[in-house]
Parts: structure tokens; C-alpha cells; sequence
């Protein structure tokens, strides 16, 4: 009877330290691992530190990193069109490659730099983040107002399913083109 009691108790304990998070409007539920973390965030430094980052940028990249995606992101954005810098700020505190993809994805199209970053500035970022300020722009809204909509880990790209490789190439080069005509393109 105690070894029955004991067992729930151990079965208990162990649904008791599930995490419900949610991630671009969608729900997960995760059970922690390990001894808190720290091993994932030997990982991330070592992920940094063997690719083009320093010792102690590394160290600021992945301070507090459950796995190695700052690491993946910062790696992603610096092979990009973006500085060290960019890419360690962008990066640090990322939960995936996530947000890299997006500011590649939202400075592919009439968002300028700092835009792009502002867009793309949540730990949660995505590429559908990036294709929803597209899609707004490309609608009736301006590009201040794509950002506000879409920016954040809720945003309006939570909803949006993934677009096609020829519907993205044929809506970036509708998004340009309008910002051409508004004379704001990349300004």
C-alpha cells in the first residue's frame, strides 16, 4: 500500500512541473528538463563560440538559454545581410532560429532595417510574422500599421498559415513595387 501511495505521489509530482506556454498564439506544454536549463545553455555558448562569435559574445548571447536557438538565430542573421551586433541583439533571449528568419524575410521586402528589427523583436518571432506585415502592406495598410498588427509574440501571423514559395516571391515584389510608388521604399 505505501509503494502504491508512493507512486502516485512521484506520478503527481512529476504532471505537476508541466509548462503550459504559448508560442505565436499556440499552446504547448513542456516538462523541464535536466538540471534547470544550465546544460542547454552550455550548448548554445558552444553553438556560438565555435561559429564566428567571441568568448564573451557568446557568453551575452546565450545568458539564460534553454536551448541553442540564440546561438542558431545569431548565426542565421550574421550570415545574412546583418552586423554582429545586429545579430547578438536581435538574437539573445531567442527560443528557436525564429526571429532571424524573419527580419531576413521582412528586409527581403519594403521594410527597411530598423523596421525589419522592430517587426521581428520578440523571442517568438517567426517567419509568419514577417509574412503577415506582407500580406497587410499589401493590402491597405501602411507600413507602420503592418508592424503594430503583426509584431509580438501574438501577433496576426499566429494566425496566418505559411505561404507558398511563388505566392511569397510574387507578393514580396508587390509589396516593393507599392513602396516604390509611395516613394518609401527602403528610405
Amino acid at each position: 500500500m505505501r509503494l502504491l501511495l508512493l507512486l502516485s505521489l512521484l506520478s503527481f509530482a512529476a504532471q505537476a512541473q508541466v509548462i503550459d506556454i504559448d508560442i505565436n498564439g499556440r499552446p504547448y506544454s513542456c516538462t523541464p528538463r535536466g538540471n534547470g536549463g544550465g546544460g542547454n545553455q552550455i550548448e548554445c555558448v558552444e553553438v556560438a563560440y565555435a561559429g564566428p562569435f567571441t568568448r564573451d559574445e557568446s557568453l551575452r548571447l546565450c545568458a539564460g538559454a534553454r536551448n541553442d536557438g540564440p546561438a542558431r538565430c545569431a548565426l542565421k542573421a550574421y550570415a545574412g545581410p546583418f552586423t554582429r551586433e545586429e545579430s547578438l541583439n536581435l538574437c539573445t533571449g531567442a527560443y528557436s532560429v525564429g526571429p532571424a528568419d524573419c527580419v531576413i524575410k521582412a528586409y527581403a521586402g519594403p521594410f527597411t532595417r530598423e523596421e525589419s528589427f522592430r517587426l521581428c523583436d520578440s523571442p517568438y518571432a517567426s517567419v509568419s510574422t514577417a509574412e503577415c506585415a506582407i500580406r497587410a502592406y499589401s493590402g491597405p495598410y501602411s507600413r507602420e500599421e503592418s508592424i503594430s498588427m503583426c509584431r509580438g509574440s501574438k501577433s496576426l501571423g499566429s494566425d496566418v498559415e505559411l505561404i507558398g514559395k511563388d505566392e511569397s516571391e510574387r507578393l514580396l515584389i508587390e509589396v516593393n513595387e507599392k513602396a516604390m510608388r509611395e516613394g518609401t521604399y527602403k528610405r
